[in-house]
């Protein structure tokens, strides 16, 4: 029998030596809203219950303290059931911690910065000769955000921070004047601007979450297919410029290479006709990937007079291929071929990025 308590406290360390040292790599609205959410996951709150600014202001000075005594720190091992492992092991800790219906994730997000959790484990499949874990509930997490996530041949869907996401951007909703992409995807599900958070909301936002997550397998299916064609020195390149536009550059041509493969998150919303899902697409696509992957919003404006999903269809795939200038394909070789050749000058190729792409896109 797994002491859960004991369990979250490791894992919990581990994110919290993790913030320690990237918390400083959030703009300070992004760091609030992510505290909020991790205030909101830690005292056991419901989505829709009032936050108290006098409660949060001394929960967010208390976590700045626990970080200065963090921040030096290594990363602990995990114990389960007296058995000791690093950290990374997660296939070792899941091969214990399933039997009891639970879910660990590890790996690396943006800027490398090292995610964790733990969570209940609603299911568990193969899709593609990839085992992909639905994970519920969670006990421990991190600053991070993100609703999947790609390791190795494991793929990580997390319907808890995926209705997080969707309940900020309800709140957001019923502060919109004008209609967007936005009040369409929310529309799709039912929830219009006028409704006020409640119990029924977040049980609604739940059922959301739960359907968004299966289209965000599919993001990291194509990245897994298209990574494969592209090879390692890809992930090579972005353990060698974390933290810099390099690496946002990087990962922004892969994220649209990723959605808009034949295998990707684009071409499974096509496949299940989820108008929803392609809302929600519009409303975070945003940074790199929207300049890179214009196609898309243009479709999706005739789209939503049309219905025509032939548009979104021919926005894909002139997405993927950029058939006037190859632009998507042409970075990635660049890329490639600029790191290959220059290796160990990383502040050289760092401002080759900067001055012969990233001039162009704006």
């Amino acid at each position: 029998m797994i002491d859960l308590k004991t369990l979250t406290s490791q894992i919990k360390r581990n994110c919290n030596i993790s913030d320690a040292n990237y918390w400083g790599f959030y703009s300070l609205c992004g760091l609030l809203l992510r505290l909020r959410e991790l205030y909101s996951v830690e005292k056991g709150m419901r989505l829709w219950e009032k936050i108290q600014q006098k409660d949060i202001g001394e929960w967010i000075s208390d976590r700045e303290n626990l970080w200065k005594e963090l921040e030096d720190k290594n990363f602990g091992d995990i114990t389960v059931n007296g058995n000791v492992y690093s950290p990374f092991e997660v296939e070792k800790i899941n091969a214990e911690v399933e039997k009891e219906d639970l879910l660990y994730g590890a790996g690396f997000g943006l800027h490398m910065k090292p995610i964790f959790f733990l969570a209940d484990l609603i299911s568990k499949e193969k899709i593609d000769g990839y085992d992909v874990y639905i994970a519920g509930g969670e006990y421990a997490r991190d600053l991070s955000d993100f609703p999947a996530m790609l390791q190795e041949r494991v793929i990580f869907a997390r319907v808890d921070t995926t209705k997080m996401l969707l309940w900020e951007k309800f709140n957001e909703l019923r502060c919109r004047r004008l209609k967007s992409a936005l009040e369409y995807a929310f529309s799709k599900y039912g929830i219009t601007p006028e409704e006020e958070p409640s119990e029924d909301i977040e049980r609604r936002i739940s059922l959301i979450a739960r359907s968004e997550v299966e289209t965000y397998i599919y993001h990291e299916l194509g990245e897994a297919f298209e990574g494969q064609k592209i090879g390692d020195e890809w992930k090579d390149f972005l353990t060698d410029f974390p933290r810099s536009k390099a690496e946002l550059f990087a990962r922004a041509i892969k994220d649209i290479l990723a959605d808009t493969s034949e295998n990707g998150m684009l071409r499974y919303v096509l496949k299940n006709l989820k108008e929803g899902s392609l809302g929600f697409y519009i409303v975070f696509l945003g940074g790199f990937r929207k300049i890179l992957f214009p196609e898309i919003l243009n479709a999706f404006q005739k789209f939503t007079e049309t219905g025509d999903w032939d548009l979104i269809d021919d926005a894909r795939k002139a997405g993927y291929r950029k058939a006037e200038e190859r632009k998507a394909e042409e970075y990635a070789e660049r890329l490639l071929s600029i790191y290959k050749s220059h290796k160990s000058e990383k502040e050289f190729i760092a401002k080759y990025v900067e001055n012969e792409l990233l001039d162009g896109l704006y």
